[in-house]
């Protein structure tokens, strides 16, 4: 299919932009266009793909097949356009499906960690000389973006569970990292969401393998009618593939099926992290690949932008961002910088999504009010959403407070706004961590400019 023409409305999205990439890499004649111009966009026209700014109908002509993504609404001239002219019309969890036809898939999904396991998956390849192409939802540091361009039989890709977007895939392989409630404003029940789950790992290849988490009931259930081979990962006894606490933060022992293997010993920090590592070496070990590959590929990993990222350090403030947005990750990350605090732990964040802030309610409550010792929470990010009544930041921020009244508890408008009130309520020796999937990484970036620092080497 060289040569043919496609078009994606809204490309410089972390997903659409990847599949873009591919595309460009394969043959095809890439074209697309974004409501603002960014940073991606800019990689974009860099390797030569146009992109324009704005939608219009005469973006698609003359183009045989359409990509748009959930924020592209029915009303939206490009879409309309592309269906009157009866050109293919796909949605992006669908072209990344296309994408898998004829290589080995490798998709990874769950609540939580897809993003850096997918990364380490990749990186065991890359440690391999498997040379896989790599769609990821992130930046990831070895690439300098969110996509690599290899040329081997593997496809690596994230597969987001929102809106059944991974049903659109159907993989040689698969990990299921966790399975928590979330997209409830898509799902409406945990039941039907767990049923998504189940199709999923119904699609993947039956001479192929799943690799699920063995210490959560649900990422065990949604694999107990697969066609393909399951293996489990985790800390406790009955775990095929199980981590072993090491001498130090980041090191573990992997042991398959009571046999240890050998430490790995990881640059990136966490208990979360060490459970991602152990899922990506069950991979590669039923891939074929050695243990002294696997650990190469996995010790070499440096991590993926806005996971607990350092921004840098000005006036004996030490600065990070995260994207972590549901209580369980915010709570993941905190525990995992406090070792690290050595005065206070100042945090702002930006809730996301309306539907997401009242699912989680009191769980985001919980978890800000008992996790820092300084607030700044940010209006909600809306993405896709419009206002929900009785759910605000401002609200939450009450809610925190019956918590714990003695916790300072401020509020801004705006990533820009919170930089300036993070640099009046910072205090030498502090810690500043900025949290949400929304525009706070412009706030870590824009208080280190206001204390004069720079980012770190």
């Amino acid at each position: 299919m060289s040569r043919v023409r496609v078009h994606f409305a809204g490309i410089g999205g972390i997903g659409m932009s990847a599949i873009a990439r591919v595309l460009h890499q394969r043959g095809w004649q890439v074209t697309g266009c974004d409501l603002k111009p960014s940073s991606m966009t800019q990689k974009l026209q860099e390797v030569g793909i146009p992109v324009w700014i704005g939608h219009s109908p005469t973006h698609v002509r003359e183009c045989e097949v359409f990509v748009y993504t959930a924020a592209v609404h029915e009303d939206n001239a490009e879409l309309i356009e592309a269906r009157r002219a009866g050109i293919q019309v796909l949605r992006r969890s669908q072209a990344l499906g296309m994408l898998l036809e004829g290589h080995k898939g490798i998709a990874v999904t769950g609540t939580h960690g897809k993003t850096t396991t997918t990364a380490m998956v990749a990186s065991v390849l890359e440690a391999a000389g498997a040379d896989p192409q790599v769609l990821i939802g992130g930046e990831v540091r070895r690439y300098g973006g969110n996509v690599r361009l290899g040329q081997g039989e593997y496809v690596v890709v994230e597969a987001c569970e929102a809106y059944d977007s991974f049903l659109d895939l159907h993989p040689y392989a698969a990990v299921i990292t966790n399975v928590e409630a979330e997209h409830l404003d898509y799902y409406r029940t945990e039941e039907r969401m767990l049923e998504s789950y189940r199709q999923f790992v119904s699609q993947v290849h039956p001479q192929g393998v799943v690799v699920t988490w063995a210490d959560d009931v649900r990422s065990l259930e949604v694999c107990r009618q697969a066609e393909a081979k399951v293996v489990t990962f985790g800390r406790g006894a009955e775990a095929e593939y199980r981590a072993v606490p090491g001498n130090s933060e980041g090191a573990f022992m992997l042991e398959v099926q009571g046999k240890r293997m050998g430490e790995v010993c990881l640059q990136v920090p966490g208990a979360h992290n060490v459970l991602n590592a152990t899922a990506a070496a069950a991979m590669g070990l039923e891939l074929g690949f050695s243990f002294d590959v696997i650990r190469e590929g996995l010790e070499s990993f440096e991590g993926v932008q806005r996971r607990l990222e350092f921004i840098g350090r000005a006036k004996d403030i030490e600065i990070y961002d995260d994207y972590g947005h549901h209580p369980t990750e915010i709570e993941m990350t905190l525990r995992t910088i406090r070792p690290r605090v050595r005065k206070r732990l100042v945090v702002a964040f930006q809730p996301h999504l309306y539907s997401r802030t009242r699912d989680f309610w009191h769980q985001f409550a919980d978890v800000l009010s008992s996790g820092c010792d300084a607030l700044v929470l940010v209006d909600i990010y809306p993405a896709r959403e419009e206002p929900i009544p009785g759910i605000s930041s401002a609200r939450l921020a009450d809610e925190i407070r019956l918590r714990r009244p003695e916790l300072p508890v401020a509020l801004a408008d705006t990533p820009e706004q919170a930089a300036e009130v993070l640099l009046q309520m910072a205090q030498e020796g502090d810690t500043v961590l900025t949290l949400g999937a929304g525009e706070l990484d412009r706030t870590a970036r824009l208080l280190l400019q206001l204390l004069g620092g720079e980012k770190d080497a």
